[in-house]
């Protein structure tokens, strides 16, 4: 109940996300006969995950991806039983459903806090479920000439893998792959990897027909445009193994970083659903402001050479505009909002100065290459790296104590409809009279 008001209020977030909060404590009250340690007991914590995704104030992510982590590696369920286990079809189905929605809970709270992910890909060796709808699935097989209805975990899971593998070499220092000659041609080849699976998405929409499936496609299309946007910003973004990245490399982030924002809002304010999950779009926009913010510093004569002021004003203010929007359904979306803000005037400030120095050189029919950005850049004499290890970001997640509104729970409304506008109108002509 209480994710579905999450996700259906499309009015009064913030009083429908007080409602929530109090099912949730209230089922938390209970949480002791579920939580048991086997598979419908690692189901209730994953369920009380997907919940916290919705409203991250209730609870430690950290915490409970990790004992979600733990009880998958104690049930064995990261690696395939073997063929004289005796599992049927729907168990074994039903253990693969349930370790991959798990590890891709947990890689998504570890990218998202940049700490290493704790089940890498090396260690799982666990297929996919099927991607039929659960009644074609029965303990002796499964039913081939239904349709496809899990389009998306499938592509999420796969998304998922190529996330974990650059936290695994960016963030963790793993080795990377034998075959890889360089650093270099990792990075070239990673990129090429979510750009297939970003494209792979859109060819798979185009190709549908079922109008049933209409509206996931069209979620699963968003989303890819995002994630790759996003992965760009994770790649290309300064990191332990990368501290300076390229100025090209750089540039990457700071053009992924304002599309991966603006999706996000897109996202937020879509007809076909207002987005369910907070943690992922702050976690990842805050990041990607941050990105954008070092691309302005440190590549003012890339920029200048590809947008104009009033272009670069309009980035700028993508990040401000999804706060602004996230912020009633989490408060601590308006931490993120003053810290971007604070870290973003002075970096405005040398902008303009720097247009205006450069402005006057022209005018004084100067070459472009006749003067050292450097110069207007303060480092005095620092180099790139010394200069990035400068940068002092709060971070709004931690110590956040934002205004409980859990009494706003003490009255339910009379009319759930009319009071969240779930747009459930259009659905009473259709029911039976």
């Amino acid at each position: 109940m209480a994710i579905s008001l999450s996700t259906a209020a499309r009015s009064k977030q913030a009083r429908a996300q007080a409602l929530a909060t109090g099912l949730f404590r209230t089922a938390m009250l209970h949480v002791s006969e579920v939580m048991s340690n086997d598979l419908a007991g690692l189901q209730a914590l994953l369920l009380l995950i997907q919940y916290t995704f919705l409203n991250p104030s209730v609870a430690n992510l950290w915490l409970l991806t990790g004992l979600s982590s733990e009880a998958c590696i104690e049930l064995g369920l990261h690696q395939e039983l073997p063929a004289t286990a005796g599992a049927d079809v729907l168990e074994r189905d039903m253990r693969r459903r349930i370790f991959w929605c798990a590890w891709e809970m947990e890689v998504a709270v570890c990218a998202g806090f940049h700490r290493p992910v704790r089940t890498k890909n090396k260690y799982v060796n666990v297929s996919f479920p099927s991607e039929f709808g659960d009644h074609a699935i029965s303990r002796s097989h499964v039913d081939t000439t239904g349709p496809r209805l899990k389009i998306v975990p499938c592509r999420i899971w796969r998304f998922r893998k190529i996330e974990s593998d650059i936290m695994s070499v960016l963030y963790d220092d793993e080795p990377i792959p034998e075959d890889c000659a360089s650093l270099e041609e990792w990075f070239t080849r990673t990129e090429t990897a979510i750009r297939t699976w970003m494209e792979e998405a859109h060819s798979s929409a185009a190709l549908n027909q079922d109008p049933s499936l209409k509206s996931q496609w069209d979620e699963m299309e968003l989303y890819a445009d995002i994630a790759y946007q996003y992965t760009l910003v994770l790649l290309f973004r300064p990191c332990p193994r990368v501290k300076m990245p390229s100025r090209e490399n750089l540039m990457k982030g700071f053009h992924a970083a304002v599309q991966a924002a603006t999706g996000y809002w897109e996202q937020a304010n879509s007809e076909f659903g207002y987005m369910k999950y907070v943690f992922h779009p702050c976690h990842h926009t805050f990041s990607a402001a941050i990105v954008f913010l070092q691309a302005l510093q440190y590549c003012r004569p890339e920029i200048a050479d590809l947008h104009t002021l009033e272009e670069v004003e309009e980035f700028m203010m993508c990040f401000s505009r999804f706060f602004s929007t996230i912020s009633e359904r989490w408060p601590a979306a308006t931490r993120c909002l003053h810290e971007y803000e604070r870290l973003l005037g002075p970096v405005k400030k040398e902008y303009s100065e720097f247009l205006e120095q450069r402005s006057r050189l022209l005018d004084e029919q100067l070459s472009m290459n006749a003067y050292s950005v450097d110069g207007y850049l303060g480092h005095n004499g620092l180099d790139d790296i010394d200069s990035f290890a400068f940068w002092e970001v709060s971070n709004p997640f931690i110590d956040f104590t934002g205004d409980d509104l859990i009494d706003n729970y003490t009255y339910p409304p009379y009319d759930w409809n009319a009071e969240f506008g779930f747009g459930m109108e259009s659905m009473d002509s259709t029911l039976p009279s």
